[in-house]
């Protein structure tokens, strides 16, 4: 599943392409793609809407919409790409996929097509972004996430550090690439305890999630899989089970926290804190 980075990189490629456009028309060939509203409200609504804006909230992107004679957002889609969703902008009309789900007409003869294989991507139009996004936690890289944030926070949790990061609700946008990495980069077990951290273990943690998260932005995320072709992100620890660390040499090992494949080193991220 995107992470952050990934969809990060998404809106930053889509901006030049998209703002300023306006939809003309929206087709829905999968209706349980939209969330809400129904999808004849969608494509109601939709058409004649001008792309102001286009962000990031958490693994959401973010359209800012408006009408045409105004910069004021009137309106706002929000997309989940989940497992497999890709979005494609063109300029010259394709022939539609068997896997496109939503399809965009956009003026100037652009189109957007959301492609989503195993169908588990969502859309959501809103008046404002909160409306699905209120419950999750702070964006690990704004300004607003400071070291003594993060330790208040993470002060009232007791629950393995793997998990925690996995919680959107506790810190939005980790995912179970981006929690590894960062595991490995402040050595630190995946089981340990959140109430067991010292001092410096909090504050390499810190810099670790942040650290690593940037480096995905960089490289434009992930590349292991069909969806992010023009990522390279060098894994130092996900999906290199029984290679060599890259700091001590031990091999990386596998196992499950959460029912979710968890990457570690056992020399470097001891589980005694």
């Amino acid at each position: 599943m995107p992470e952050l980075p990934e969809v990060e990189s998404y809106a930053r490629a889509l901006r030049a392409p998209l703002i300023g456009r306006t939809i003309t028309a929206v087709r829905v060939y999968w209706p349980r793609t939209v969330a809400q509203p129904s999808v004849r409200e969608f494509t109601r609504r939709l058409p004649g809407l001008r792309v102001n804006a286009i962000d990031r909230r958490a693994k959401y992107l973010v359209f800012a919409l408006s009408a045409k004679s105004s910069q004021v957002p009137t309106d706002y889609l929000l997309i989940h790409l989940k497992m497999s969703g890709q979005l494609d902008v063109t300029s010259h009309p394709k022939p539609i996929d068997k896997h496109d789900r939503v399809i965009f007409d956009l003026s100037g003869g652009r189109r957007l097509h959301f492609n989503d294989m195993r169908k588990f991507g969502r859309m959501y139009l809103v008046p404002h972004p909160e409306v699905i996004t209120e419950r999750l936690g702070p964006e690990p890289l704004s300004d607003e996430f400071t070291l003594d944030g993060f330790r208040q926070r993470l002060r009232k949790r007791k629950g393995r550090l793997k998990s925690l990061l996995l919680d959107q609700t506790f810190i939005a946008g980790i995912g179970n690439i981006y929690a590894d990495e960062a595991l490995w980069l402040a050595r630190l077990h995946p089981l340990r305890r959140a109430d067991s951290l010292s001092e410096a273990e909090t504050r390499a943690l810190y810099r670790a999630i942040r650290a690593a998260l940037r480096e995905g932005i960089k490289r434009n995320g992930a590349s292991f899989d069909r969806v992010y072709r023009s990522g390279d992100y060098k894994f130092r620890v996900y999906a290199r089970a029984d290679r060599p660390c890259r700091r001590c040499r031990q091999p990386i090992r596998r196992t499950v926290v959460g029912q979710r494949g968890t990457y570690f080193c056992a020399t470097c991220q001891s589980l005694r804190g």
